[in-house]
């Protein structure tokens, strides 16, 4: 009797658990007192060079040899354009792999070189979002600067955001940036 009564028990649990909704491994069900909003939203990371320029600093894409400082700046966004509030920035240089800071053999790389793999991506920097390190600032960046350059090349650059609130982390566009003869 027992037996039967433990079998009937059995057989009208996998009937009732058979008819809820599926739901991933980890994930409550909507209305769920468990159910937790999303971590985080896809964002927008922009990359931008500024120099002091006539006056003010201005937005740049190359500089004459021996001029600078030079600031790189992070922009990161949600796509609704809402600025990060918290996160790091680590700022990126292509690569050839050489000694960094040897002017008679710069390792500096254009951007297509790390595309294309004669290159790789070395770190430069890391900057906390929302420090007051930069010229033309706005909330959601972060900036590194750099000192002038003495030789003509062209420098690829890119930052990684480590996003620390609602916007995911990701990596900027690659961009070139030209330092030439005056």
């Amino acid at each position: 009797m027992y037996r039967l009564i433990a079998l009937a028990f059995c057989a009208c649990s996998i009937v009732a658990c058979s008819s809820q909704s599926p739901v991933s491994p980890g994930v409550a069900a909507a209305g769920s007192l468990d159910a937790k909003p999303s971590a985080t939203v896809p964002g927008v990371y922009d990359l931008t060079f500024w120099a002091w320029v006539n006056g003010s600093y201005q937005e740049v894409s190359s500089l004459p040899v021996g001029t600078g400082p030079l600031f790189f700046k992070a922009q990161v966004t949600d796509l609704s354009g809402n600025p990060a509030t918290s996160g790091t920035v680590t700022f990126e240089y292509c690569s050839y792999g050489g000694r960094p800071n040897d002017i008679t053999n710069a390792d500096e790389a254009p951007k297509e070189a790390c595309e294309q793999g004669q290159a790789k991506w070395a770190r430069l920097a890391s900057r906390t979002v929302d420090t007051p390190s930069c010229p033309a600032a706005i909330n959601g960046s972060a900036c590194h600067g750099m000192d002038f350059v003495r030789i003509p090349r062209t420098i690829g650059f890119r930052f990684k955001y480590a996003g620390k609130g609602s916007i995911a982390s990701g990596t900027s566009a690659a961009k070139n940036f030209v330092w030439v003869q005056p």
